[in-house]
């Protein structure tokens, strides 16, 4: 029972990271290149712990990470939108980068450099699941 329980739980994460590589390789065949420049980033903030000092309550602050507005032309027409990225570091304004939009919606876009590298990472991690859904499945 043990086994088919743990061999569950790999083809669960080997289930989810089949949807994350689905959706990486979409963006790579479909998604349309465009040259993107940063006009904004914005810090977002996370609050963390919460300490009693005397009377005072004190909560930390800290950078979780930046979200950036990107710039780009696409079909002639002009579009300003938030990257979903999450960098620990601010890109610097004015800078350009390759990024792929979705033809749907040219709204939604991923950075070119990260759907490489996240295809090989999700990849590396549905075959690592099925390794261990398989491990628990066949050998007994």
């Amino acid at each position: 029972m043990r086994d088919i329980i743990l061999a569950c739980v790999g083809g669960i994460i080997a289930l989810a990271g089949g949807v994350y590589l689905a959706r990486l390789l979409y963006y790579k065949k479909f998604g349309v290149i465009a040259k993107a420049e940063v006009v904004d980033s914005k810090s977002v903030l996370r609050y963390r712990g919460i300490g009693l000092i005397g009377r005072l309550m004190r909560v930390a602050k800290r950078v979780s990470h930046y979200t950036h507005i990107m710039k780009y032309e696409l079909d002639g027409k002009t579009y300003e939108a938030e990257d979903k990225a999450g960098y620990t570091q601010p890109l610097k304004i004015g800078s350009t980068h390759l990024i792929l939009c979705d033809p749907k919606n040219p709204k939604k876009f991923k950075f070119e450099a990260d759907v490489s590298r996240h295809i090989t990472i999700a990849a590396v991690l549905v075959v690592m699941a099925l390794i261990f859904m398989a491990r628990f499945l066949l050998l007994k």
